[in-house]
């Protein structure tokens, strides 16, 4: 139970104890009266008294119970403090000593209830709230202040310095990174501010939001290509480019001993004004209407296609959807087009990857087993963030181990080194391959190379690009 929770149940009882204690005092008094008078008998002027007494008793009660709903200090949404009643919470706590306030905002919460309703959009803010305290909890931080201060944000206090809360921040919001609630992807933005800065709490929230700001601004100047479609066009456009097959495959290079070896496909559609859709906007269409396994059968074709002339034996990379690949008619239409050409084969790999654990583990690992006869490799992607990965390794025969993007980001830090050598200890002893991506230096290169990882991807061993490029970068190597 968060802190706010436990206020709000502290208010109601106190406010039950003053309702109940007019009620109380009458019961007494005309209890004691009762018996103050040998004949049994009240005279008429205590009648009148106590009569009097009652009315004025409800009304008390009543304007308790108004004043109960004034002074609500939890926010009936989040179920976290009202803004109102944090920043008197924090103008106390501030006083004491070092102090830190922290700020978290859902970025994506006006096209959430734009897309999906409001209702939703209440519950996303309901379930994030809780998902952050029960984080911090996790981390040994309990009975600390969080409140809904207005529309996406959350303002977090903290004891302390910001100092000692950086890393746990950072973790919170790459943990956030690829987190859904009901199948929605949930985007975070952060800040935080100590009392170093001021001791001002409005001035502290000010500069928050400020922060905020940049960091948001930062993010639309890398995504500033992308139109903002509203949803119906953006359906129509997703349905069309689909139905006509447009779209462009980029591709970047996997690295197996400082050698390319693979090329990792990605996938943008292209509308009738020719412009892009990026995956993160055309996949939740795509899941939504169903068109999953139309789009990576279309997908499955090109890359067919493309593998007959790909030069070196590179292996084309393609992410496809696992329930695509347990579809009996995706593994039809992998047969035909294998079939038609022999060339393929031993030049494809499927990288899936499953947030949650599959019901039919041996019925799934035959259908992987089919694909493997036909040429195919296939790879279980985002290994190490998810416990469904792990379970399925007892069950399914792969070919290569895909880390989880946060270990390549991080692969500076001896904790992550640490990780890292763990899980490639463990694709090792199953006979399977690993396989690193984000490696964007080459200090951060030579980490993984000593660690003995096969497969190393990023944007310092070569950026995404257009297969005719690709070409001239390989023989420029």
């Amino acid at each position: 139970m968060l802190l706010p929770e436990e206020k709000e149940r502290e208010q109601r009882f106190k406010l039950a104890l003053r309702m109940g204690l007019p009620i109380f005092i009458l019961f007494m008094i005309i209890l004691i009266s009762f018996f103050s008078f040998g004949d049994g008998t009240l005279p008429a002027f205590f009648l009148v008294i106590s009569i009097s007494s009652f009315v004025v008793m409800i009304y008390y009660i009543f304007y308790l119970i108004y004043q109960g709903q004034e002074e609500r200090i939890t926010d009936p949404i989040t179920h976290t403090f009202t803004r109102e009643y944090l920043i008197s919470y924090f103008k106390k706590e501030i006083k004491k000593g070092p102090y830190t306030v922290m700020l978290v905002s859902i970025r994506n919460l006006t096209e959430i209830n734009s897309r999906y309703g409001v209702k939703k959009g209440d519950k996303i803010l309901y379930e994030v709230g809780q998902w952050i305290g029960a984080f911090l909890k996790e981390k040994e931080i309990d009975n600390f202040p969080i409140g809904h201060y207005k529309g996406s944000d959350f303002l977090i206090g903290l004891n302390g310095n910001k100092e000692s809360y950086q890393n746990i921040l950072d973790l919170m919001c790459l943990k956030f990174q690829n987190r859904t609630i009901d199948e929605i992807e949930i985007s975070l933005t952060s800040a935080m501010v100590d009392t170093k800065y001021s001791k001002d709490i409005d001035q502290i929230t000010t500069h928050l939001f400020d922060i905020a700001d940049e960091k948001m601004a930062h993010k639309s100047l890398m995504e500033e290509e992308e139109d903002e479609l509203n949803p119906t066009v953006l359906e129509a456009s997703v349905i069309k480019a689909v139905q006509e097959q447009s779209f462009s495959l980029m591709f970047q290079i996997v690295d197996e001993k400082q050698t390319a070896s693979m090329l990792e496909a990605s996938v943008k559609l292209i509308n009738d004004e020719g412009k892009i859709i990026h995956q993160n906007k055309f996949m939740p269409v795509i899941d939504r209407l169903g068109l999953t396994r139309r789009y990576d059968e279309m997908i499955l074709e090109k890359v067919v296609k493309l593998s007959e002339n790909i030069p070196h034996n590179l292996i084309l990379a393609v992410s496809l959807s696992p329930s695509s690949v347990r579809n009996s008619s995706f593994l039809e239409r992998a047969l035909t087009l294998l079939s038609n050409n022999e060339s393929a084969r031993g030049r494809i790999m499927f990288v899936l990857s499953e947030n949650a654990y599959y019901d039919h583990p041996k019925r799934y690992n035959e259908l992987l087993q089919a694909y493997r006869r036909l040429g195919i490799f296939i790879a279980i992607d985002n290994f190490g963030a998810f416990k469904s990965n792990m379970s399925l390794l007892k069950e399914l025969k792969v070919d290569v181990l895909r880390f989880d993007n946060s270990y390549g980001k991080h692969i500076d830090e001896k904790e992550y080194q640490y990780i890292v050598k763990g899980l490639n200890v463990v694709a090792q002893g199953l006979g399977l391959r690993s396989w690193i991506r984000m490696i964007e230096n080459e200090t951060q290169e030579k980490i993984v190379t000593s660690l003995g990882i096969d497969f190393v991807q990023g944007n310092y061993l070569g950026r995404i690009s257009s297969l005719e490029e690709i070409e001239k970068i390989d023989e420029g190597r």
